[in-house]
């Protein structure tokens, strides 16, 4: 109960040390216990550079509160609320949003939130260009000390744009018109968690399970007909000399449900594998499904494993070694490995099991977490490149 309680006010991000420890009291067999804290600066404006694999190069500007009020218009602090504007500017993307979220509704363990945004993509394909954007509302609620469930709403216009018509192939072409090129998608999701893990910026022992459904259109409106189920859980265990194993495993389908025979799974909710958060050795959305180019066209149903060991070499470095395997199938509920044969193109197969070893090093820096790792395909479809990956990643991986 101590480590839990240390746990909730690490959480809060108000403290910059938390240290707990037990006195004496006049009652036999009971302790009373101490907690002293560092409080921290809970305002920050940020400007910075960034740099990864996927999105390129980046730069952003963020103004955050974790003690915001937002009745408060002298200072707009004091009532524990979160707040944070952000504007991201890069090669391959932009992103612009603001949240706010009251941690403790009404004075009940319940978190409920906001948040609009404005998102545009460029590395999702290279054949178009992807933009997203509306609001959220969410509420988060602990069950016990180890599960919580959250419920969001969100609704959002995607829009499929900036088409290269000369160098798309039809096939790809016609997934993207029967899915919708400007779709608004009114989606609900329900959501537990289960963690167990000692700590969430270094875990060396302990479990996370996340359980997703969700559904979009019928009561909910817009455009789109989905439902969907992922469910992601990881094992933590710390062996000897500080050495920690990772077990990883994530599956998911989406289905749509619409009465219409004509329609499918939309292009930007169809699911896939490859890049620095699942499989390393593969480019990003490089594993499933292709046109006979070679242009993911995702699948609807996805299953992926990962097994990594990280050692420590000095304070705040550790080397990793890791496997990840995984494969995407066109149909839902499509389970076990499926290699789909290239229209047109007799004789070659996407998708199917595709499996990776590598290396990486992590940095724990005051800036933040840093990942780098290099994959090596040792299973690929007839596509994916054989030569390895280097993937760069800022953040933790749950």
């Amino acid at each position: 109960r101590v480590d839990i309680s240390k746990k909730r006010l690490e959480g809060l991000q108000f403290f910059e040390r938390v240290d707990t420890y037990a006195s004496d009291t006049n009652i036999p067999g009971r302790k009373d216990l101490n907690v002293v804290v560092q409080e921290k600066r809970t305002g920050n404006l940020n400007f910075g550079l960034g740099f990864s694999t996927t999105s390129g190069l980046l730069g952003f500007a963020e103004l955050s509160q974790g003690n915001f009020d937002i009745l408060n218009w002298r200072t707009f602090t004091g009532a524990g609320q979160k707040f944070r504007a952000r504007v991201q500017l890069g090669t391959q993307t932009k992103n612009a949003s603001i949240e706010l979220s009251e941690p403790y509704f009404l004075d009940q363990r319940l978190a409920v939130g906001g948040r609009g945004f404005y998102d545009e993509y460029s590395y999702y394909s290279t054949v178009y260009n992807q933009r997203d954007y509306g609001f959220d509302i969410f509420g988060r609620k602990p069950i016990t000390n180890f599960l919580s469930m959250k419920l969001d709403y969100t609704i959002q216009e995607i829009q499929i744009y900036d088409i290269q018509t000369s160098s798309i192939t039809p096939e790809l072409f016609d997934l993207i018109r029967l899915g919708g090129e400007s779709d608004l998608e009114s989606r609900l999701t329900l959501g537990f968690t289960y963690d167990t893990r000692d700590s969430a910026f270094l875990t060396r022992k302990g479990t996370r399970i996340d359980l997703t459904t969700y559904t979009a259109g019928g009561f909910l409106g817009g455009d789109v007909q989905i439902y969907g189920v992922d469910v992601d859980a990881a094992q933590y265990f710390l062996l000897p000399y500080d050495i920690i194993l990772l077990l990883n495993a994530e599956t998911a389908s989406v289905v749509d449900w619409s009465t219409n025979s004509e329609t499918i799974v939309p292009i930007f909710d169809r699911l896939y594998l490859g890049g620095a958060n699942n499989l390393r050795g593969f480019r990003f959305r490089d594993v499933g499904p292709k046109d006979f180019e070679g242009n993911p066209v995702g699948g609807n149903t996805l299953s992926r494993w990962t097994i990594e060991f990280t050692f420590p070499v000095i304070e705040r470095v550790r080397f990793a070694v890791f496997y990840d395997g995984g494969y995407v199938n066109p149909g839902s509920w499509e389970y076990g490995p499926v290699r789909v044969p290239v229209v047109g193109v007799p004789g070659k197969f996407s998708g199917g099991l595709n499996q990776d070893v590598g290396v990486g090093v992590r940095l724990n820096l005051p800036i933040g977490p840093l990942r780098l790792d290099y994959g090596y395909p040792v299973q690929e479809d007839s596509f994916s490149s054989r030569s390895g990956q280097f993937q760069f990643s800022v953040g933790y991986q749950f």
